[in-house]
C-alpha cells in the first residue's frame, strides 16, 4: 500500500522535479565552470565552491518552489476528503511528506555532485597563480589541509569531499521542504508556503549574525568551506539544521495544538 501511494504521489510532482533538476544541474554546471576564471584559485574543486554561491543563499527557495505546492492544492480543492474511503489519514500524509523530502534531497543532491563532477573532470584543470603567503615571515602560509572544512578529504580527495558536502546539502533541503510541507498542512496562503522557508532562513541569518554567531547559521552548515573544525569542534554546523527542525515542530504545535487547526476539512 506504502508503495502505491509513494509512487501516485511522485506521478503528482515528476514533472516540475523534474525540470527543477536538469534546470539546477545545468546551472551548476555552468556556474561551476565560468565563475572561477576570475579568481586565483589552486585546486579544481574550489570552482564549485566559488560558482555555488548564489545557490547557496537562494537553497531554501529551491529546495520549496518544485514541492511545496502540492498539499496545498489538495486542501484547496477538497481532494483531501477522496481519499478518507480508501488510505488511513496517516499512512497518506506519511507517503506525501516522504515524496516531498524525497525529492527535495534528490534535487539538491544530483545538481550539487553534477556541479563537483563538472569542476574536477569536465572543465579545464586549474593551474594555481600563486600560493598563498605569511605578509609576516613571507614564507608559505597555511594551505587548504589546514585553513579548509576537512581540508585533507579536500584536498587530496575531492569527490569524496564533494559526495559528503552534497548529501548533506541534500538533507538539509529536505528539511526546508518538511517546514513548506508543515505549513502547507495549516496554512491556506500558497506564497507564504513557498516562501516562509527562505523568509526563516534569512530571519534566523540576521539575527545571528547581529549576535555575532554567525558559526550557527544554517547558511553555513549548508556551505561550511571556511568553518574552522579545530576551533569550533562539528557541533556548530548542527545547531542551525537544529534550530530549523525545532521551528518546524513549533509550527505544528502551534497551529493543531494552540490554533487547533485541522488538516482535513470538516
Amino acid at each position: 500500500m506504502l508503495n502505491n501511494l509513494l509512487r501516485l504521489e511522485w506521478g503528482k510532482l515528476r514533472w516540475p522535479v523534474l525540470i527543477t533538476l536538469l534546470s539546477l544541474s545545468l546551472a551548476v554546471a555552468l556556474l561551476s565552470g565560468t565563475i572561477y576564471k576570475s579568481y586565483a584559485l589552486e585546486h579544481d574543486l574550489e570552482a564549485w565552491e566559488v560558482g555555488i554561491s548564489i545557490i547557496v543563499f537562494l537553497f531554501p527557495l529551491i529546495a520549496v518552489l518544485p514541492v511545496g505546492w502540492l498539499m496545498y492544492l489538495e486542501r484547496r480543492d477538497g481532494f483531501l476528503m477522496y481519499t478518507l474511503p480508501r488510505v488511513s489519514k496517516r499512512r497518506y500524509l506519511s507517503a506525501k511528506w516522504l515524496v516531498v523530502a524525497g525529492s527535495s534531497f534528490s534535487i539538491m543532491f544530483i545538481a550539487m555532485m553534477i556541479g563537483v563532477i563538472f569542476a574536477l573532470y569536465i572543465k579545464p584543470e586549474i593551474t594555481p597563480f600563486y600560493s598563498l603567503v605569511d605578509k609576516s615571515t613571507g614564507e608559505p602560509g597555511p594551505r587548504l589541509e589546514k585553513t579548509h572544512f576537512l581540508g585533507s578529504l579536500f584536498v587530496n580527495h575531492p569527490l569524496s569531499y564533494g559526495l559528503l558536502i552534497s548529501f548533506w546539502q541534500g538533507v538539509l533541503s529536505a528539511m526546508m521542504a518538511t517546514l513548506a510541507f508543515v505549513l502547507s498542512l495549516f496554512v491556506s496562503n500558497v506564497f507564504i508556503i513557498l516562501t516562509g522557508p527562505f523568509l526563516y532562513v534569512t530571519l534566523e541569518n540576521f539575527i545571528l549574525s547581529l549576535l555575532q554567531l554567525e558559526i550557527y547559521r544554517i547558511y553555513t552548515a549548508f556551505n561550511p568551506e571556511s568553518f574552522d573544525v579545530n576551533q569550533h569542534g562539528y557541533g556548530p554546523l548542527l545547531v542551525g539544521p537544529a534550530l530549523a527542525l525545532l521551528f518546524t515542530a513549533g509550527i505544528a504545535f502551534y497551529f493543531s495544538r494552540i490554533q487547533k487547526a485541522t488538516v482535513y476539512p470538516s
